[in-house]
């Protein structure tokens, strides 16, 4: 009896492969997904707040609401980004990042470089307050165009790579922003990595520098100086002329330190990315886990800002915020208290509330 074989099937069906995450690492990914989407509500909330505020001269309406959106999308962008590596594939987050990562980089790298650059023009506005008091060069109507013009400019300089072959995707699994071009990056992504740095420290110094001048002026140091140059006895000021009304000044003040804090904070994601450069050996010695760490403080920096700034330091913006939502609450409340009354009429024409 003849017996004939029949030919088998050598194709092989791959079977979806995951990402093999460690607890510590499984926890990393988890509070980089949280903590985003609680400062994107904060953001949120800040913005409703500013904007219901916004007859109230003492705060800066137009650089708030720019923080603010400039975080919702920052946030945004990070929780996705996090949130889809976590729940899919090794492949299907690959697919993701050819499908869409080029565009939510650019959102994310937008809303970045917004804040270095606004943060600069923060410091030119007190470097003018300072030079020129009582100037309206800075109105909240200027400052919402300059930061148009602002963001025109920063848009135009990430479209010119996005459509070249040197586009930049961030890769979560990498941890890391990959060029399509790799090794070489596009002219313009190589001059805003290097020298992005520079905004955040010196904003950081113009604004030190003015906070010392205001005490000195404050305190007649100037005129002291000079007359002791001068070996002349130092006269005493003591009816200083009044630049500013009170509220003014606070807000300047609110504004300086503001600034300041925006450059320390903008200088984390810059020094650590500066670490890397200098010291890669270092870097290239952590574990899976302590780069994933140390990678997710450099990015955290960033969403939590808005937060520590117009909610930790600045008590005028926090109870801004505190009073909205207690606004909102109080309404709340009023719109139930209402629902659970009726009010019925009697033959004689009486009225009575009755509960239900």
């Amino acid at each position: 009896m003849e017996t004939s074989t029949l030919p088998l099937d050598t194709v092989t069906i791959s079977l979806p492969t995951y990402q093999v995450l460690s607890f510590n690492q499984l926890l990393v990914h988890f509070f980089a997904i949280i903590f985003p989407g609680a400062f994107f509500a904060f953001d949120t909330i800040l913005l409703m707040s500013s904007v219901s505020s916004r007859r109230d001269s003492s705060i800066p309406l137009a650089y708030i609401v720019v923080m603010c959106l400039r975080g919702m999308i920052s946030n945004f962008v990070l929780v996705l980004q996090y949130f889809v590596n976590l729940i899919t594939t090794v492949e299907g987050y690959e697919e993701f990042s050819k499908l869409l990562g080029r565009e939510f980089t650019l959102l994310g790298t937008f809303s970045y470089l917004i804040a270095l650059v606004v943060n600069v023009l923060m410091s030119v506005n007190r470097v003018a307050v300072v030079a020129k008091p009582m100037n309206m060069w800075f109105s909240n109507t200027r400052v919402f165009i300059f930061c148009g013009i602002i963001a025109i400019i920063i848009l135009i300089s990430l479209i010119i790579p996005y459509l070249s072959s040197c586009y930049v995707v961030f890769m979560v699994n990498r941890l890391a922003f990959v060029s399509g071009c790799a090794p070489a990056r596009h002219p313009i992504t190589t001059f805003q990595n290097t020298y992005t740095i520079i905004l955040p420290f010196s904003c950081m110094l113009v604004n030190l520098g003015i906070i010392f001048h205001l005490r000195f002026v404050r305190n007649n140091s100037y005129i002291i100086f000079w007359h002791k140059i001068k070996r002349n006895e130092p006269i005493r000021n003591t009816s200083q002329p009044i630049f500013f009304s009170k509220q003014r000044a606070r807000r300047d003040l609110m504004m300086i330190r503001q600034t300041v804090t925006m450059a320390i904070y903008l200088s984390i994601y810059e020094f650590g990315a500066f670490i890397i450069k200098v010291f890669p050996d270092l870097y290239t010695e952590l574990s899976p886990t302590g780069k994933q760490v140390y990678f997710y403080v450099r990015m955290q920096s960033i969403p939590l800002m808005n937060f520590l700034i117009y909610f930790i330091e600045t008590k005028k913006t926090r109870a801004m915020v505190c009073r909205f939502l207690k606004k909102g609450a109080k309404q709340d409340s009023n719109l139930v208290t209402v629902s659970h009354h009726r009010t019925v009429s009697g033959p004689q024409g009486n009225t009575a509330m009755v509960t239900n």
